[in-house]
């Protein structure tokens, strides 16, 4: 059995000289990359990894979307799991899952616990605690490549955007949107508008049309 190969992009030199040490215990895993920038991280693809173990902080102004959107036009084989330092709010981590990733653990899990986690990933699962997966069953999410498999070629909408399409196909008004986003029905309209400009639909229920099919 060959072994997962692990790409490691993290911009905090201490967590990642522990994370690789403890990678490196395994022999079903092989690290191929470490990098502290986005850009590398896209460059480094090219080693073909499995698994993409990517701190937040990385990114920098870039968005998760985008850059899982980067990975699987040029990776498509390789699967994210974020890394965080600290204990984020469940939204943070929800929008993390919603926007493309399969998982995410912290720098303080036991080394059995991140393993286990690269291994379930890696064999299709999605790694969450039971509540945040019960949470994604029961509000659908939208992921990248469900777009790329209705609109080939799609460019890449921001994680707002992705958040306020999710909530459309789950039938909510411009006003429940903008309640539970907490922004203005005025900027739900504009989010909207770009993203039928991406969809290169013209309202609302040729979307839902679009992406229901």
């Amino acid at each position: 059995m060959s072994a997962i190969r692990i790409l490691v992009a993290d911009n905090n030199s201490g967590q990642v000289e522990v994370l690789t040490a403890a990678l490196k215990k395994h022999p079903d895993f092989e690290v191929v990359g470490v990098t502290a920038t986005r850009e590398n991280a896209l460059r480094l693809l090219s080693t073909l990894p499995d698994i993409i173990i990517l701190n937040p902080g990385v990114l920098k102004q870039r968005t998760l979307s985008r850059f899982i959107h980067s990975v699987q036009a040029k990776s498509p084989q390789a699967r994210v799991i974020l890394i965080y330092e600290n204990h984020p709010p469940d939204e943070t981590i929800m929008t993390g899952i919603k926007t493309g990733g399969r998982g995410y653990i912290h720098i303080t899990d036991a080394p059995a616990i991140v393993a286990k986690a690269i291994r379930a990933v890696h064999d299709g699962e999605i790694w969450a605690e039971r509540r945040l997966l019960e949470m994604a069953i029961s509000k659908p999410m939208l992921l990248p490549e469900t777009l790329l498999s209705h609109v080939p070629g799609l460019q890449p909408l921001t994680d707002r955007e992705m958040e306020v399409l999710t909530q459309v196909l789950q039938g909510a008004t411009n006003r429940e949107i903008a309640d539970k986003s907490s922004i203005s029905e005025r900027t739900v309209k504009t989010h909207l508008y770009r993203v039928y400009k991406k969809l290169k639909v013209k309202s609302r229920t040729k979307a839902i049309a679009l992406l229901s099919h």
